[in-house]
């Protein structure tokens, strides 16, 4: 309503200034020449219609011919990717150049909405502008075959000193494509994600952006994946059979919150990567998450922060492998289920508990192997020191109202542990705190902890 209000006051201003130059104009001519009846009367009946400027044009809801107009209702420009800048939607054409004529029309007409009818749109890679909505309920983005390495499906290149307006995708279906990619599961295309956020660290601003609604497929490298100095909401999407990461946090200066968000895979299996060490603006490593209602079926969890972030997660469900670590910075899960696979020394261990919480949480040892030699399952294996890092003091893991559980795959010749505490000591003032803790009488031992 503020930016009708806005357009119409507008609007009277520049009618009725032009109505008053129009005004002295004619009284100037009456006074200067030899008045006529004809003249008195043509002055009498001045209209509108009589001004071509004047006449009221139908602003049309979409460009034609790729000219984006702004739509009277809305104060938005909205664009038809196949009526308005020739896109084919037919899964064949390479509809690359066409989606980008859309996104720059767009953008440098101040921004709007940008409609993908239902199709299938084969596109190599297409930059994103802020301030745009992408609106593609019952649209495919595909990856074309054989795409090297660094052809990232949707990114962005934000540079700001002031964090940009909003940049929403909204209802599409994003497929790699990876049976036809050629190799991959060697990290041969680990670049190639289907949508990457990011903004330049050298400025402060920082990339807005919302994602609704998706679904990822078939993917050679992440789904969505989020480096520096983003600010990103994502909510409602499912993603499968993508082979490096469902969502990848690992730019610092950024922010995300994750709401309802579904893994699983038959091919590739996807999972959780908060692992930051890309500097975000002034050499920030810093990060801040939330998540919530995340389903894992057959990803893995994965939790590397420091600088004081905050990683804040409630009603997680999350297959093995499992992994923190919390230099200096704050974790807690809440309501959650986490599977922990085999103890081998670097996955499925909590390293560096600086401040770490688990509330009302079933915490599994489950037969997952990790492909390196292991000894024996433990639900959590806490490392409180390591030899690469200074001598962390003061650290405090709490597991308030806790149950440890044996999963059913667990063999009787499997030794497993409840808690396996590293070696540590005393004057380090490091703490382990149960707080209506329970652990399942199936663990070959409940607690061990080095000497």
């Amino acid at each position: 309503m503020h930016r009708k209000g806005n357009t119409l006051f507008r609007r009277f201003s520049v009618k009725f200034l032009v109505f008053i130059g129009l005004v002295l104009t004619v009284a100037f001519l009456c006074v200067t020449a030899t008045p006529t009846s004809k003249t008195t009367e043509r002055m009498l009946t001045l209209n509108w219609s009589d001004f071509p400027i004047f006449k009221e044009v139908p602003v049309a809801e979409s460009t034609r011919n790729g000219k984006a107009v702004m739509s009277q209702s809305t104060g938005t420009v909205t664009v038809d990717v196949v009526k308005d800048f020739g896109a084919t939607g037919n899964g064949i054409t390479d509809d690359t150049n066409a989606i980008q004529r859309a996104i720059d029309t767009v953008y440098n007409q101040g921004g709007g909405v940008i409609v993908f009818p239902a199709g299938v749109y084969l596109i190599t890679s297409v930059t994103l502008r802020e301030n745009i909505t992408y609106q593609g309920y019952g649209a495919t983005i595909k990856r074309p075959a054989k795409q090297d390495e660094w052809t990232r499906t949707f990114t962005t290149d934000y540079q700001g000193n002031t964090n940009s307006r909003p940049l929403i995708i909204k209802g599409f279906t994003f497929d790699g494509n990876s049976q036809n990619q050629g190799p991959y599961r060697n990290y041969e295309l680990e670049q190639a994600h289907l949508l990457f956020l990011s903004s330049d660290p050298k400025f402060p601003g920082k990339l807005q952006a919302d994602v609704e609604d998706c679904n990822f497929i078939n993917g050679v490298a992440d789904a969505i994946s989020v480096y520096t100095n983003v600010d990103v909401k994502i909510k409602n999407i499912q993603v499968t059979d993508v082979f490096r990461g469902g969502f990848v946090l690992t730019g610092g200066n950024s922010s995300a919150e994750v709401i309802n968000l579904t893994t699983k895979g038959e091919v590739d299996r996807s999972g959780i990567d908060v692992e930051v060490d890309g500097e975000g603006y002034g050499g920030s490593l810093r990060v801040d998450v939330k998540f919530d209602n995340l389903n894992l079926i057959d990803g893995d969890f994965d939790i590397a922060i420091g600088e004081g972030s905050t990683v804040v997660g409630n009603k997680i469900v999350s297959d093995a492998p499992f992994y923190l670590f919390g230099l200096e910075s704050t974790i807690k899960f809440t309501n959650s289920k986490f599977k922990v696979g085999a103890t081998d020394g670097y996955s499925n261990r909590i390293l560096f508990p600086h401040n770490v919480t688990f509330e009302n949480c079933e915490i599994y040892v489950t037969r997952k192997e990790t492909g390196k030699p292991y000894q024996f399952f433990s639900a959590t294996d806490i490392w409180w020191q390591y030899f690469r890092y200074p001598t962390q003091k003061n650290q405090v893991l709490v597991f308030k109202d806790v149950q440890f559980k044996v999963d059913s795959n667990i063999l009787p010749k499997d030794i497993t542990y409840a808690i396996y505490s590293r070696k540590d000591a005393l004057s380090n003032n490091n703490q382990l705190i149960f707080q209506g803790a329970s652990i399942a009488d199936e663990f070959t031992k409940k607690i061990v902890k080095e000497q």
